[in-house]
């Protein structure tokens, strides 16, 4: 018995060594290189690209389909579109995309599954993510995010609080205007800027509790909770199999990478292919550690709608297939 409980302490303990560590590098690299594009791009630019209309929600969605990020690691590309002021409903359209519909889920997806099962999946994904960022945008769900995120502006644009005859020298013109020197627009004088690692850095440090919360719960779940509940409560026989592995996808943080050799697997053991489609889109789609770290951005109606529509398609998705499959 002794041998068992510290087998699975030692499971437990590697799986919350290796993803905080993995997940901490994604983490700050994907923030370095978003703070890098917030010095380059034009925010009016951003704006326009992915305004609330009808080609701003098709470039959101096409742009989470080429990032090929995790659930965790979208999050700071996401806060960098909310930075740049984007059209909420695009923003959110690439949070529900980045992670579902990428190419390394659409490759292990194709030779995991196949190809019809593959297109289908890709296409509710596809269609689920941009009704729901439209959706969430028609109800005026833009005031539930954090006011830390939902107002920041450059601190050399706020107005001076003395008298701008006195606060303002000739040469402290506004750096919300085109620089005039062509030497500080140079492209490596940006991009290896210390404010820019400064940061990042702090940033990082601020989601440092998220993240370990949130993967501390992950590899609870991994180490102490049998692996053959799925496969005894997901079963062809069970009716409720479908909505039952979308529930426990979540805290179970599956990549949709492991399904590789997890799929076959589930199947061999009498798991339906629904059911595991649902596990995946709920694992990789409304993670338990990327929920608690978009609480720090997003308020509670965000959070819950949040998990309404991944849990919803995940359960969608997975019918449509059991009903044709």
């Amino acid at each position: 018995m002794f041998n068992f409980t510290f087998s699975q302490l030692q499971e437990a303990t590697s799986f919350f060594i290796f993803g905080f560590m993995e997940l901490s590098v994604l983490f700050l690299g994907v923030s370095f290189f978003v703070e890098i594009l917030n010095e380059l791009m034009n925010p009016k630019k951003v704006q326009k690209i992915l305004s609330s209309n009808r080609s701003g929600y098709l470039i959101a969605s096409a742009l989470g389909s080429i990032t090929p990020f995790c659930s965790c690691s979208s999050i700071p590309l996401t806060m960098g579109l909310i930075k740049a002021k984007a059209g909420f409903g695009p923003i959110m359209t690439f949070l529900f995309t980045s992670p579902l519909l990428n190419p390394i889920v659409i490759i292990v997806f194709f030779i995991t599954f196949g190809l019809k099962i593959t297109l289908i999946y890709s296409l509710v994904a596809f269609i689920a993510s941009i009704m729901a960022g439209y959706i969430l945008e028609r109800l005026g769900f833009e005031k539930y995010i954090n006011k830390e995120y939902s107002t920041v502006e450059n601190s050399c644009c706020k107005k001076p609080t003395q008298n701008i005859r006195f606060a303002i020298k000739k040469e402290d013109i506004s750096c919300c205007s085109s620089p005039i020197n062509p030497k500080e627009s140079n492209f490596w004088k940006k991009v290896f800027n210390k404010d820019i690692i400064i940061k990042t850095w702090k940033q990082f440090l601020s989601f440092v509790p998220y993240i370990a919360i949130g993967i501390g719960i992950g590899a609870f779940v991994h180490g102490f909770v049998p692996d053959n509940i799925i496969k005894e409560y997901a079963g062809e026989n069970n009716i409720f199999a479908v909505p039952f592995s979308a529930i426990i996808g979540i805290p179970l943080y599956i990549r949709a990478s492991t399904m590789v050799g997890l799929g076959p697997e589930l199947i061999e053991s009498g798991v339906n292919m629904g059911s595991i489609l649902a596990l995946t889109i709920a694992g990789a789609g409304a993670s338990l550690p990327e929920m608690i770290m978009l609480k720090k951005i997003f308020k509670m109606p965000i959070m819950i709608a949040f998990v309404i529509v991944v849990f919803t398609m995940a359960i969608g998705c997975g019918y449509l297939v059991n009903l044709f499959f």
